[in-house]
């Protein structure tokens, strides 16, 4: 059972290093604006569904301790990079989530590496930018909502998902851009 734990644990982080390798390609080619080297892969079922999936905030307050506490491993490990980055993670209400802009470091560093202005880490949004444009953060703001529902199982899945379809076509990231352009709308409005 043990080394069937460490295979699992190997093969994520190896999923993590193909997608991270992936998303990187894609910026590159973005830049270099040539068009990507093969189509995007068909999604499956379960690729279709997620790519549509902008969770709601939860409105009860119990739905709202459970959703805090199903994300919470998550949480503790975003304020950490966060603390650890420079950075002063800051309640923002509107999106339901800390918010931790100009970090540096590392974390910069790493968002760098894959083409990232920000990530999301439970309820702990990175952004290397000294003040995130409201569009990048009700982008992330949808991750916090799936980190709500999936809590410590989005990490593994993300990973797993980035390394088959990478980063344009990842379900997960379809949804979340989705969800900005929905709230982007209303805001309009």
């Amino acid at each position: 059972m043990r080394r069937l734990g460490w295979l699992g644990l190997l093969s994520t982080l190896a999923a993590g290093l193909i997608g991270a390798a992936r998303q990187r390609r894609e910026v590159v080619t973005r830049l270099a604006v040539v068009p990507p080297p093969t189509p995007p892969r068909e999604q499956g079922p379960v690729g279709r569904a997620l790519s549509g999936w902008v969770p709601a905030r939860p409105t009860t307050r119990p739905g709202q301790l459970a959703a805090m506490v199903w994300a919470s491993p998550l949480t503790v490990i975003g304020l950490v990079v966060a603390l650890l980055s420079g950075g002063r993670p800051r309640w923002r209400p509107e999106y339901g989530c800390f918010v931790t802009e100009g970090v540096r470091g590392p974390s910069a560093l790493a968002l760098r590496l894959v083409g990232a202005e920000a990530n999301a880490i439970g309820h702990v949004v990175l952004s290397r930018q000294g003040t995130s444009a409201k569009a990048l953060l009700a982008h992330e703001a949808v991750h916090v909502r799936q980190a709500e529902r999936l809590g410590p199982l989005l990490f593994p899945l993300y990973l797993w998902l980035s390394a088959r379809y990478g980063y344009r076509q990842h379900p997960i990231e379809q949804a979340a851009r989705l969800g900005a352009r929905r709230a982007m709308a209303t805001e309009a409005i």
